[in-house]
């Protein structure tokens, strides 16, 4: 199996959990315990230029920040407001090319090597600057959807490619939710369906959802072979 059918056939796993809907809609709940649409909307998000207020949102996902990581970003403003110049904020991330993900790339890698920073923390600075583009990839992310970590962006795009895919995934959004991502409605999820945090239990308890079991690379290939019809 190709890695973007394993990722496919593992998405569609979350997918058919019963409920499944019912956590990502607890998620967007202004009056629950996760940080929703403030990921998205809290404070100023100008597309070239980064703020406080992303930083801040950042935080809204469970991270910390580094005192010199925080002067860092202060003191480069004009390094990175070039970087994001560079990356389109108008791009799906199912339609990038390779170009479009390289510029992606170079800032990631220069976020990720910030004191006290690293890939995650990065991850979700860029998914807050270009939501449609860059998805989260933490630990959660990165194992229940088993790609190589160094094609995580290019194996999911590819995958994502797959318009019906698209359409069961958008099925998740709560009525009142308009400006978060697909990308970011596949991670909420993702992470709903998985996260081992206290929140997360709550949530699945409430909702009626059982705790979830780690997803096999053969389950994910009897589901693949039984929906499409081939045997990988």
């Amino acid at each position: 199996m190709q890695a973007q059918d394993l990722v496919r056939s593992r998405i569609r796993d979350v997918l058919a959990v019963p409920g499944i809907d019912g956590l990502v809609a607890a998620y967007f709940n202004p009056d629950g315990p996760f940080a929703g649409t403030s990921f998205d909307l809290v404070g100023e998000n100008p597309p070239d230029v980064l703020t406080i207020d992303d930083v801040f949102a950042t935080t809204l996902l469970d991270i910390s920040w580094h005192p010199l990581a925080i002067r860092t970003l202060l003191a480069d403003s004009d390094h990175v407001s070039a970087a994001l110049a560079a990356i389109r904020a108008d791009l799906d991330l199912w339609n990038a090319g390779p170009h479009d993900l390289q510029s992606a790339a170079v800032l990631h890698r220069w976020l990720d090597d910030l004191p006290g920073v690293g890939p995650v923390t990065a991850s979700k600075l860029l998914a807050r600057k270009r939501p449609r583009l860059v998805p989260v990839h933490d630990e959660i992310v990165l194992r229940v959807l088993g790609p190589p970590k160094e094609q995580f962006w290019v194996t999911l795009a590819t995958a994502l490619k797959e318009p019906a895919l698209r359409d069961e995934i958008e099925g998740l959004r709560p009525a009142s939710v308009h400006s978060t991502s697909l990308i970011r409605l596949l991670d909420v999820a993702i992470w709903t369906r998985h996260s081992r945090s206290r929140n997360a239990c709550n949530a699945r308890r409430l909702v009626g959802v059982p705790e979830p079991s780690m997803p096999s690379p053969e389950k994910s290939l009897r589901r693949m072979s039984a929906t499409t019809g081939t045997d990988g």
